[in-house]
């Protein structure tokens, strides 16, 4: 199939899981014979890290961006006097795309400051779109979602179909794909040794993905006098968050115990989870799912998981995971402590956990699913 890949923000400019998600999909549908185009923006502020062990198709860097995210006070969009010329040029670009590359179907990603006008376009040209969606909703209201059979969404999860359902988006024919991790490459046949709380945390250093709950946790378990130590890796876009956290680690005399590396590369996780045995994963937000946990398993860390939105369908807890209340530090030390207490249990949900995120949940299977719904979609268009 010749597949056009239509997204915001393609490695290495990132923001967040979204972007790698996209590009691991795309570079493994290549991988696997397809002839793939990816059509994003040029925003270099973004910039981040993310290697494969697949190369990129080829990237069209001609798009732009109406709008930008920031770390004070969140995404925005640009003046309407910007906005409107910047999309009609958009529109002219992607329109040329679409006469010289003339593909099969097109797989939509994060459309944050794209407006719906491009899958119009695609649609128009006669191209039917998989939208992978890995947001609570789409990125335009309800009212402008195309309205076709040649237009499905995928989902991330099972919560953000039914929170798509539930605010109005032609949701009935989507389908739950969930996103997966290259989880061979994060395998470590060892796990690894319980001999204390050796503590990972992967993500966005942000307010909302709970890095101050950890940190919080963490004091309670110092006060408790439990030995630990604790690795906070990720970018941000908030550095004085980041400078708070690091303040409060130091005041509670932990400095020596709690590591701020920054954001790591796919590499570098794979490192970081050689010298952990669990990954707290905080956040208060509602997920739509949460890749780094199944990385994470993968490599036979332990999963203590806040579960919120999408996050809940990848643990089941006191089985393959552990679960505690969002926004409760207390909860999530007495759930780091309880691993201490049962050396026995945490044995056996770390391994289950592994178990788990090995056969339910590789990105091999995601993408075999991907493919059977764009020759689903295309056969509607033969129709």
């Amino acid at each position: 199939m010749k597949i056009l890949v239509l997204t915001n923000l393609y490695p290495p400019q990132v923001v967040g899981g979204y972007e790698r998600s996209i590009a691991d999909f795309a570079r493994l549908l290549q991988h696997r014979g397809h002839q793939v185009l990816v059509l994003t923006t040029d925003t270099p502020e973004y910039a981040g890290n993310h290697v494969s062990r697949y190369p990129d198709p080829p990237v069209e860097r001609s798009l732009s961006l109406c709008g930008r995210w920031d770390g004070q006070t969140g995404p925005y969009w640009l003046p309407m006097e910007q906005v409107t010329p910047l999309n009609q040029q958009n529109l002219q670009v992607l329109n040329q795309h679409l006469q010289t590359f003339q593909p099969d179907v097109c797989l939509a990603g994060n459309m944050t400051f794209l407006l719906v006008d491009l899958l119009e376009q695609v649609l128009a040209a006669g191209v039917p779109i998989a939208h992978y969606i890995m947001n609570k909703v789409a990125d335009y209201p309800s009212e402008l979602a195309p309205r076709t059979p040649l237009y499905r969404y995928i989902t991330c999860s099972d919560w953000v179909r039914q929170q798509l359902l539930q605010v109005g988006y032609p949701a009935e024919t989507a389908i739950t794909i969930y996103p997966g991790a290259v989880v061979e490459e994060f395998y470590q046949p060892e796990l690894p040794a319980h001999d204390f709380l050796r503590i990972a945390y992967a993500s966005l250093v942000m307010h909302y993905k709970g890095a101050d709950v950890l940190v919080e946790a963490l004091c309670l378990l110092h006060a408790a006098g439990i030995e630990f130590t604790a690795t906070i890796a990720g970018g941000t876009l908030a550095p004085k968050y980041v400078e708070v956290l690091q303040d409060l680690v130091t005041s509670e005399g932990m400095q020596d115990r709690v590591q701020f590396p920054g954001a790591l590369s796919r590499q570098g996780l794979i490192e970081l989870y050689k010298t952990h045995n669990v990954l707290v994963f905080p956040s208060r937000f509602e997920e739509p799912f949460g890749i780094s946990q199944i990385e994470a398993m993968a490599a036979g860390l332990t999963l203590i998981t806040s579960g919120t939105g999408g996050a809940k369908e990848i643990v089941e807890h006191a089985q393959d995971g552990l679960l505690f209340e969002s926004e409760n530090p207390l909860d999530l030390a007495d759930m780091l402590s309880s691993l201490v207490a049962y050396p026995t249990e945490w044995d056996a949900i770390t391994r289950k956990g592994q178990q788990k995120a090995m056969t339910r949940f590789s990105q091999a299977k995601a993408v075999e699913k991907l493919e059977a719904t764009f020759r689903d979609l295309i056969s509607l268009k033969e129709i």
